[in-house]
C-alpha cells in the first residue's frame, strides 16, 4: 500500500491483491480514505464486504435541452422553479447580460480576473481557465460565454464550450462576485447559457465533470445546487469521458473532509446495472438529515460512519 497525499487527503493506494491482507489496519500512519484504483470485474461483492464503495471517478453532469425553457423548467419542483425565477428576476432588474459568440482578449481578460480572486479563496484551487488562456483564445475548440455587468464592472459570467460531436455543449468556467453570489447569479448565467444552446440546436448541457467525493475538493451543496437546476449525473465515461474509470473508496476518516461527505456508488454490479446510490458520510448520523442529498435518479441513501472496528453503518 503506498499513502500519498492528495490536495490535503490522505489517500492509501491499494491493488486488488491486497485487499484481503487489510494494510491499512497496521499502517501505523494516518489514513482518511483507502482506495483501489479500477477494481476488477466481479469484486463488487468483497469490496463491499470491506466497507468500500464502487464508484465512477468522477461524475457529469447533464440535463437534455428540450424544446423550449418552459418545457425543462416544467420538469422542475416547484420551489426550485421558484429560485430560479426569483435569482433571474433580480438579475435582470439590476444587471446587463450579454451573450458573446466569440472569445476575445477585451471581453475574457477580466472574467480571468474575476476567476482567478475566485479560485485564490479555494483551499486547493487551480486557476485552469487562466492557464487556458490561449486555448480559449485561438484553439481549435469553439467557445462561447455569457456576461453579467452591473454598469461597467464585471460581476459575472461562464464560458460555454460547444461540442457539435457530443450535440452538447460543456459550461467549462464561471465565476461570480461575492455580492452577487448571494444572489444566485449563476442559475442566471447558467440558463442564458442553455438558452445559447437551445437556439443554437444542441440536445445537451453539461456542468463539469468532477470528482466524486464531495466533502474534499468540492462541498456536498454543490450535489443539490445541481439537483434543483435540473441536472442529473452519471459516470464521466457514460457520457463522452474516454478515460473515465472506476475507484472503490473505503472512508476511515472524516478530519480532513468537510461533512457530510457524500459519494455516489453502483447500486449493483455496473457490468450489469450503471445506476447510482448515494453513500452519505458522517459522525453524527443522527444529526445528519439525508433528503438533502436525495434525487430522483438515485437508487436510495444510505447513512454511514466512516468505517471503524467499532463503525456501525446505517440504512437510510
Amino acid at each position: 500500500m503506498d499513502i500519498v497525499d492528495e490536495h490535503g487527503l490522505s489517500v492509501g493506494l491499494i491493488t486488488p491483491a491486497e485487499l484481503a491482507a487489510r494494510p491499512w489496519l497496521g499502517s501505523g500512519r494516518p489514513i482518511d480514505v483507502v482506495r483501489m484504483p479500477e477494481p476488477p470485474a466481479g469484486s463488487s461483492h468483497e469490496l463491499a464486504a470491506a466497507g468500500f464503495v464502487r464508484k465512477p471517478e468522477l461524475l457529469c453532469w447533464k440535463a437534455e435541452l428540450g424544446s423550449d425553457e418552459a418545457e425543462f423548467l416544467a420538469r422542475l419542483e416547484n420551489k426550485s422553479r421558484q429560485d430560479i425565477r426569483r435569482a433571474r428576476a433580480r438579475a435582470e432588474s439590476a444587471l446587463r447580460l450579454s451573450v458573446h459568440d466569440r472569445l476575445v482578449p477585451e471581453i475574457l481578460d477580466p472574467f480571468l480576473t474575476l476567476y482567478q480572486d475566485r479560485v485564490a479563496e479555494m483551499a486547493y484551487g487551480i486557476p485552469i481557465a487562466v492557464r487556458q488562456r490561449e486555448r480559449l483564445l485561438g484553439g481549435a475548440e469553439k467557445y462561447f460565454a455569457v456576461f453579467a455587468h452591473e454598469g461597467d464592472e464585471l460581476v459575472g459570467g461562464c464560458v460555454v464550450r460547444e461540442c457539435p460531436d457530443e450535440d452538447a455543449v460543456r459550461i467549462r468556467f464561471s465565476a461570480v462576485t461575492e455580492q452577487w453570489r448571494r444572489h444566485s447569479l449563476a442559475r442566471t448565467l447558467y440558463f442564458a447559457a442553455m438558452r445559447t444552446a437551445r437556439e443554437k440546436g444542441y440536445r445537451w448541457a453539461t456542468l463539469g465533470d468532477e470528482p466524486n467525493l464531495y466533502g474534499h475538493l468540492t462541498k456536498a451543496g454543490l450535489f443539490s445546487f445541481k439537483v434543483n437546476m435540473g441536472f442529473r449525473c452519471v459516470p464521466s465515461q457514460d457520457f463522452n469521458d474516454i478515460e473515465g474509470r472506476d475507484l472503490a473508496d473505503l472512508v476511515l476518516s472524516l478530519t480532513n473532509l468537510s461533512g457530510p461527505c457524500l459519494m455516489l456508488g453502483y447500486a449493483a454490479d455496473p457490468a450489469e446495472d450503471r445506476t447510482l446510490r448515494a453513500e452519505l458520510f458522517t459522525d453524527d448520523p443522527a444529526g445528519t438529515d439525508p433528503r438533502k442529498y436525495t434525487a430522483p435518479f438515485l437508487a436510495g441513501i444510505e447513512v454511514r460512519t466512516p468505517v471503524r472496528p467499532d463503525a456501525r453503518t446505517v440504512g437510510r
